[in-house]
């Protein structure tokens, strides 16, 4: 037996009692007493002593949403996040193409451009990206993961040609101008979601893809997560065979939580009786995934009332659009409930998690069922205050992507929801005073599981201008470290093994440089992780 003593520390433990402790034990994988310096030292005469000197020590954080095997996939694909202009954009990935051109069939991809950076706000088109190569297919995927440039060869590809195409529902294919069916190269939602279109790119090897999920993992521990999601499991995509794949053959450091996406749940999920599932080498299959809309800084999100500034092309009372009927989504809704399904459902605009709520509460009266499933709202960046009450009937948890604020907060500001309704984007302040649980995610790959990060915008609501948006909404340190940690554990149905430093609980744990209950708010982001371990074990050392 292994036993390790961490002493002299601020260990803030997310008990109930929000306790502070000074030491803790811990045999092998599991926390075994927690308490001062002179309490565990009585313990454990014989144990590995680590002082802390006064470090921080959190329960490791828990990311509630996200995607690791895409995440992987963008070690190995052509970044663009940092690009400023269309030019630089075109110019990252002719230097791509001629140092790695794509070999046989393999596609040209890039990924993370946010066209609200450029100078026009403009997408890339067609004839951007056909200036690199009109022979390769080459798509970029915008930031949100809900929109996509390509060129003509992967219009050719997709089936989006001439002017007489078919369009999966909930898609769009953008055209050269209102007049013409003409593509211009740029996808919305299901016109590259779908599941037959996701089958239309090449992607990496899989032993490829293997070792990349082996890399992005050191990342994630490098921020302190010891558990993540991959919300995107489906059989077009393979994903399941991946990591079943890491966990067969021990690749995997942080325990993985997969979702199976609506066109493949009825396929992979079996009813166990309950929503809980067992780890097995650190992966699980443990629920189901749908989304109801896209994404505002895409402005493709559905909303109530239009956009403040509406984008070019389309009418003055645009409000984005669904993705599904409600008889779809109902019906799927009563197939997750009477096979004991947590379900995750990506909804953004307030029109949007309306549909959520309002077909939620319907399937329940449809099966009768009294079950605790703990539905999913994922992103919730207009949820209203109104129908806060309809969240907690339906049982659910929302998971906020609240580091909009930060990274297009001036946006939502200046463009998708004007400056009255963007104070109350990512409303964590309103769920709070409810009483409602709620989790903190980036959504990976589009942001980094920075948790950190997520404790910073969370108390402080600053964007990338300094601008403060939304001080009613901001939360207290304790309350942000919550969402990162214990509520995590509790959506996935961890709360008894996770989330907490307390006996019997894994030693799931993350050393910090500073505390976040000590410092000046304004300071948080500059914490640094020093320390990430799982299950008793260092993953990562800084």
């Amino acid at each position: 037996m292994n036993k390790k003593i961490y002493f002299n520390g601020n260990i803030i433990t997310v008990d109930n009692n929000e306790t502070v402790a000074q030491a803790i034990l811990v045999e092998d994988s599991t926390i075994k007493a927690v308490g001062t310096n002179d309490e565990i030292f009585a313990l454990g005469s014989e144990a590995i002593k680590v002082d802390l000197e006064g470090k921080t020590m959190l329960p490791g954080f828990i990311d509630p949403h996200g995607h690791v095997v895409a995440t992987a996939q963008t070690l190995m694909i052509v970044t663009l996040g940092d690009v400023t202009s269309k030019e630089e954009l075109v110019d990252r990935l002719k230097n791509e193409f001629e140092v790695n051109p794509p070999q046989g069939d393999k596609w040209l991809i890039g990924f993370g451009y946010d066209n609200t950076k450029f100078e026009d706000g403009q997408h890339p088109t067609k004839f951007d990206l056909d200036s690199v190569s009109t022979e390769v297919p080459i798509t970029v995927s915008h930031a949100s993961g809900h929109l996509a440039c390509v060129n003509s060869k992967a219009l050719e590809l997709y089936g989006y040609c001439g002017e007489n195409y078919e369009v999966p529902v909930g898609g769009v294919v953008r055209t050269v101008s209102p007049e013409s069916n003409e593509p211009n190269g740029v996808l919305e939602e299901n016109a590259i979601l779908d599941s037959e279109k996701k089958k239309v790119v090449i992607s990496p090897g899989f032993e490829d893809v293997l070792k990349a999920v082996e890399r992005v993992q050191k990342v994630y521990a490098a921020l302190g997560v010891t558990t993540t999601q991959d919300a995107s499991v489906e059989e077009a995509n393979g994903y399941k065979y991946i990591l079943d794949t890491c966990a067969q053959t021990d690749k995997l450091i942080i325990d993985i939580v997969g979702l199976v996406a609506q066109p493949s749940t009825m396929n992979l999920m079996k009813n166990e009786g309950t929503p809980k599932r067992e780890y097995n080498n650190h992966y699980k299959l443990a629920g189901a995934k749908t989304w109801l809309d896209g994404s505002p800084q895409g402005f493709t999100a559905w909303l109530s009332k239009p956009y403040h500034v509406v984008p070019e092309g389309q009418p003055a009372d645009y409000c984005g659009y669904g993705t599904q009927t409600d008889e779809v989504v109902t019906e799927y809704y009563v197939n997750c409930i009477n096979n004991n399904l947590q379900v995750h459902t990506h909804v953004n605009g307030d029109e949007a998690c309306a549909q959520f709520l309002r077909c939620y509460k319907k399937a329940l009266e449809i099966t009768g069922s009294k079950a605790d499933l703990r539905p999913v709202m994922v992103h919730c960046q207009a949820l209203r205050q109104d129908q806060l009450d309809d969240v907690i009937a339906v049982g659910a948890i929302p998971t906020f992507f609240c580091d909009h604020v930060r990274f297009w907060g001036d946006l939502h500001h200046d463009q998708v929801f004007g400056p009255e309704r963007a104070q109350n984007i990512s409303p964590i302040g309103w769920a709070l005073e409810k009483g409602i649980k709620f989790t903190l995610h980036q959504d990976p790959p589009v942001k980094m599981p920075n948790q950190i990060l997520a404790i910073h915008t969370a108390v402080n609501r600053t964007t990338e201008s300094g601008r403060i948006l939304g001080e009613n909404q901001r939360i207290p340190v304790m309350e942000a470290i919550k969402a990162v940690t214990i509520n995590g554990a509790y959506q996935y149905f961890e709360e008894d093994m996770k989330g907490s430093i307390e006996p019997g609980k894994y030693a799931d744990l993350v050393i910090l440089d500073k505390n976040p209950l000590e410092i000046p708010s304004e300071e948080l982001e500059t914490i640094q992780v020093l320390e990430t371990i799982k299950e008793g074990n260092t993953i990562f050392v800084k």
